[in-house]
């Protein structure tokens, strides 16, 4: 299950938001991907949503290996809740 988002973060995902991103996505029970472009990275790999360098009004996608509909929207209630999107 996919979703696409636009970055409204002003700064972009930087540093402390990236680690806590990393951090909440890391805490699910599912795969979670961050899809930019053609890039694909593993949303629990801190280094890999570095080397995205999303900026604000970025169009991103996050992919979950999961049919749950809750579990994308614990991920856009975490996206919201941050001021992310």
């Amino acid at each position: 299950m996919e979703k696409e988002f636009v970055l409204k973060a002003e700064q972009g995902l930087h540093a402390r938001p990236a680690t806590n991103f990393v951090r909440f996505m890391s805490s699910l029970p599912f795969t979670v991907y961050l899809v930019y472009k053609d890039f694909v990275a593993d949303a629990k790999s801190i280094m890999a949503i570095m080397s995205v360098g999303l900026s604000k009004d970025s169009v991103f996608k996050i992919k979950i290996e999961s049919d749950n509909a809750d579990h994308m929207k614990q991920v856009e209630q975490y996206l919201n809740e941050n001021h992310l999107i």
